[in-house]
């Protein structure tokens, strides 16, 4: 049995690969009939750039949804309010190393707190009764509340100097991200300050 070969026309045997004559490869015959069209989408030229795009199409799906779908309760810019009340700023004085040294501390109670304590900063400004500032505590709302102890006013600001103070009143300021949240102001009770009686 043999067949016909398209290049030449020589009879070759049915099992032959090539044309004994011309070369001719029956079996590039056979894959060219049995692949799809080299014009199509996915011919060898075209498939690496459509696969390409499907991979960036999807991945930008995965970024908007994770950007506007996320898990807001991991979401550290939502800022949430907050609700204190100072209850007092009072101060002592002690003797060391020949030294005096004076300390001043800020009281409140905290009535509303965020869900989520990360990123809000407390920053305890005191002023002396001309308005000029004394010195200022920054601390995390993290380390100054605290759950257990919430029915109770939580104490905050230490500020320790050698130079006498004279307190007038001071500002809390509660910020998250660098976006104010409050801001409170206290006349300070000069009755409340051990070294001023």
């Amino acid at each position: 049995m043999s067949k016909k070969c398209p290049e030449c026309g020589d009879e070759v045997p049915i099992q032959a690969h090539f044309c004994p004559n011309c070369g001719y490869d029956f079996f590039e015959d056979e894959k060219a009939s049995r692949s799809p069209s080299s014009d199509g989408m996915f011919s060898n030229g075209k498939i690496f750039p459509v696969l390409i795009a499907i991979v960036i199409i999807v991945g930008a799906g995965v970024l908007i949804t994770m950007g506007i779908g996320g898990n807001s309760s991991n979401d550290s810019s939502t800022v949430e309010d907050i609700e204190m009340t100072i209850t007092e700023v009072s101060g002592y004085s002690f003797d060391y190393d020949n030294k005096t040294s004076y300390s001043l501390s800020t009281q409140a109670l905290f009535t509303k707190v965020p869900s989520n304590l990360e990123g809000y900063i407390v920053k305890t400004t005191y002023y002396d009764n001309n308005g000029t500032r004394m010195g200022q505590e920054i601390d995390s709302l993290s380390n100054i509340y605290s759950k257990e102890n919430s029915d109770y006013p939580s104490t905050f600001a230490f500020f320790d100097t050698y130079k006498k103070p004279n307190p007038d009143h001071i500002t809390v300021e509660v910020e998250k991200s660098g976006n104010k949240v409050k801001n409170y102001t206290y006349e300070i009770d000069r009755s409340d300050i051990e070294f001023l009686d």
